[in-house]
């Protein structure tokens, strides 16, 4: 999420500020007492973020629908071969400007 507050976060225990200046370059979580450079504070925050995003792709509904295999629906295309034209047709085109 583009507005995740990482810098407010206490990435010990989740703790949420309600205002940090960006001159505050030292986070101080009132609810569990940690110190931590804000940077830092932040980069472990979003660490964690990218650890469960990670993870939450495993299990037995990750690849639900993976096993299908698509049914042909349709007529198949056949792949013409250079130079070669439908029958009946010469393949070239008329001049340009001339009626076809």
């Amino acid at each position: 999420d583009r507005w995740y507050p990482s810098s407010k976060t206490c990435s010990d225990c989740g703790a949420v500020k309600t205002k940090l200046a960006l001159s505050e370059r030292e986070y101080d979580c009132e609810a569990c007492g940690l110190v931590l450079d804000r940077d830092l504070n932040a980069a472990r925050n979003l660490a964690a973020i990218a650890a469960d995003a990670f993870t939450a792709g495993s299990g037995p509904v990750a690849g639900r629908g993976a096993d299908r295999k698509t049914r042909p629906g349709g007529p198949v295309a056949a792949k013409r071969q250079p130079g070669t034209a439908p029958v009946g047709k010469t393949g070239t085109a008329a001049p340009q400007g001339a009626a076809a």
